[in-house]
């Protein structure tokens, strides 16, 4: 029996791989024909179908090439109207925060005006209230005398009123007849 390495595999006593060098029994010719036909068939079709496959992966290579440079010519410009939308940003930002400064500066002048004014009248309705009230007074005061002196007056004697009258009218600077 004849171990080759393959024959382990097979249960029958022939051999598993065995290599026939009689090239009429092997047709060597049909072979090389079987050959020389697909690299024909390769060169006639393949190649041109590769070839042509090459182009259009080429092709779709450039056209890759240039979207991406449209690609960041476009990221370019929009960074750019970014920035500048930024920059506009932050200009109308502090623009509007003086604006608003100036707004609540402009409320509070007028608060605080019509505040100074609100307290100017009520001085002023104070005063006028506290004259009033004086005048009052006085006037009242004026009346309790002259209602005293007048009852006073009327309790007198007629001889006494006008001695009265009379030194009354001295003290003033009156001429007594």
């Amino acid at each position: 029996m004849n171990w080759d390495l393959f024959s382990f595999f097979v249960n029958n006593e022939e051999e598993f791989l065995a290599l026939n060098s009689d090239i009429l029994e092997t047709n060597v010719i049909n072979i090389a024909i079987l050959v020389g036909l697909l690299i024909y068939g390769y060169k006639v079709s393949l190649s041109v179908g590769l070839s042509e496959r090459q182009e259009q992966i080429i092709q779709t290579i450039e056209n890759a090439q240039k979207d991406v440079v449209e690609t960041s010519k476009s990221y370019y410009e929009a960074e750019a109207g970014f920035t500048q939308s930024l920059f506009w940003l932050q200009s109308w930002t502090t623009f509007y925060e003086r604006e608003k400064v100036l707004a609540v500066q402009s409320k509070y002048k007028q608060v605080k005006m019509g505040l100074l004014d609100t307290f100017e009248t009520t001085s002023q309705l104070v005063e006028n209230f506290e004259r009033k009230a004086f005048i009052s007074l006085q006037r009242y005061v004026l009346l309790i005398t002259a209602s005293r002196i007048l009852r006073s007056f009327l309790g007198l004697s007629q001889k006494e009123q006008s001695k009265f009258i009379e030194a009354i009218l001295i003290k003033l600077g009156g001429v007594s007849s």
